[in-house]
C-alpha cells in the first residue's frame, strides 16, 4: 500500500468536502455548474456521461455539511486499515458519500425525497457504508452485508469464475475473512470504517443461496458494484431471483463495467449479454424491470419493482 490511511483522512479533515473552501465552497461550485448546465456545459460536453458533481448539480441536491467530516478512527482501527490495504479513494468519506448520493438520487428517488416513508433496506457488499449512512440520514432502517471475497493477485480461487453455491476449497460458508495474496484469510477490510459510523452490517457469502433472511424481509434491496464478485454471470439470474425473494417493493442492481481483459473472454461476454437481456425482460414473482440504464458507458443499471402479487 503506497498511502497511509491516517494521512488521507487527516487531509480530508483539513479540507472538508474535499474542497479548499470546505463544504460551502463545494456547494458554491455546484451552483455555478448548475447555472452553466443548459448553456456552456451542454455545448462543450454533451457527448460525455455526466460526472458525480454534474449529477448533484442537475438535481440541485448536495450532501449536507455533516457528511463533510472525515472518518474518526481509533489508533487500533487505523492500524487495521494499514494492514488490510483499503484503496485510497475509499478512505475519503465525502468522496464515498458523493458517489452514493448521486446514484441514489437517480435510481432510488423514492427513498431520497424529503418526508419519504421509512423503508427497510438491505445493501449487499456495503464496503465503506456510504449508502447506509445516507439512507439512515433520510430516516430509513438500514442493514448492510459483506462477504468473503475470494480474490487475490496470487490466489487461484476467484469468486468471479465460480458458480452459485460452489464452495472454495479450504474455505467454508462460515468463513468471513478476506483472502490475501498468499491465500490466507484476513480480517474484513472495511470493518474499521463501519464500526466508526455505528452501522449494522452482517457477514455472509453472497455467492451461496438462500441468504439468511425470510421471504420479503426488506422493502428494498440494493446491489452496487457487487454481483460480479459473487459468481460467473451465467448464474447471476439465480442471485436476482434471491434478491426478489427478499424484497417487498424494489431491487436495484448496478454492475461494475466489464473489465477490458474480459472482453476477449467469449463465454463471459455471452453470459453478460444474456444477463442484460434477461434483466430487461424480467417478470417473475410480481416483479418487472422498470429501469435499464447506462452508467460508465455500459448498460449496467437495472431496477426491478413489484407491480403485482
Amino acid at each position: 500500500m503506497k498511502h497511509d490511511p491516517a494521512e488521507v483522512i487527516a487531509r480530508e479533515a483539513a479540507f472538508p468536502a474535499m474542497h479548499r473552501q470546505g463544504h460551502a465552497g463545494f456547494v458554491a461550485d455546484l451552483k455555478l455548474l448548475r447555472d452553466q448546465h443548459y448553456g456552456e456545459f451542454l455545448r462543450s460536453t454533451a457527448q460525455k456521461f455526466p460526472g458525480v458533481n454534474e449529477v448533484l448539480a442537475a438535481f440541485d441536491d448536495a450532501p449536507p455539511e455533516e457528511f463533510a467530516q472525515a472518518y474518526v478512527l481509533t489508533e487500533d482501527q487505523m492500524a487495521q486499515l494499514r494492514k488490510t490495504r483499503v484503496q485510497k479513494k475509499y478512505l475519503r468519506r465525502f468522496g464515498n458519500i458523493r458517489r452514493s448520493w448521486a446514484l441514489l438520487l437517480q435510481y432510488l428517488p423514492e427513498l431520497m425525497v424529503k418526508g419519504a416513508p421509512q423503508r427497510e433496506v438491505l445493501e449487499l457488499s456495503t464496503a465503506h457504508g456510504a449508502t447506509l449512512e445516507i439512507l439512515r440520514h433520510k430516516g430509513h432502517s438500514v442493514l448492510g452485508s459483506d462477504f468473503p471475497n475470494f480474490l487475490g493477485k496470487n490466489n487461484e480461487h476467484d469468486s468471479r469464475e465460480r458458480g452459485v453455491n460452489s464452495f472454495v476449497p479450504g474455505l467454508h460458508r462460515d468463513d468471513h475473512g478476506f483472502v490475501n495474496d498468499a491465500g490466507e484469510a484476513e480480517g474484513w477490510i472495511y470493518q474499521p470504517l463501519i464500526e466508526s459510523l455505528g452501522l449494522d452490517v452482517t457477514l455472509f457469502d453472497a455467492g451461496q443461496v438462500p441468504y439468511p433472511f425470510e421471504d420479503r424481509r426488506f422493502d428494498t434491496l440494493i446491489s452496487f458494484d457487487a454481483i460480479e464478485h459473487y459468481c460467473h454471470p451465467r448464474d447471476w439470474m439465480k442471485l436476482v431471483d434471491e434478491f426478489t425473494r427478499l424484497a417487498r417493493r424494489s431491487v436495484l442492481i448496478v454492475t461494475n463495467p466489464v473489465q477490458e481483459h474480459k472482453l476477449e473472454d467469449a463465454d463471459y461476454m455471452a453470459a453478460f449479454y444474456a444477463f442484460q437481456k434477461a434483466m430487461r425482460h424480467y417478470r417473475r414473482d410480481g416483479f418487472e424491470c422498470v429501469t435499464a440504464g447506462m452508467y460508465r458507458h455500459q448498460l449496467t443499471v437495472f431496477k426491478l419493482m413489484r407491480t403485482g402479487d
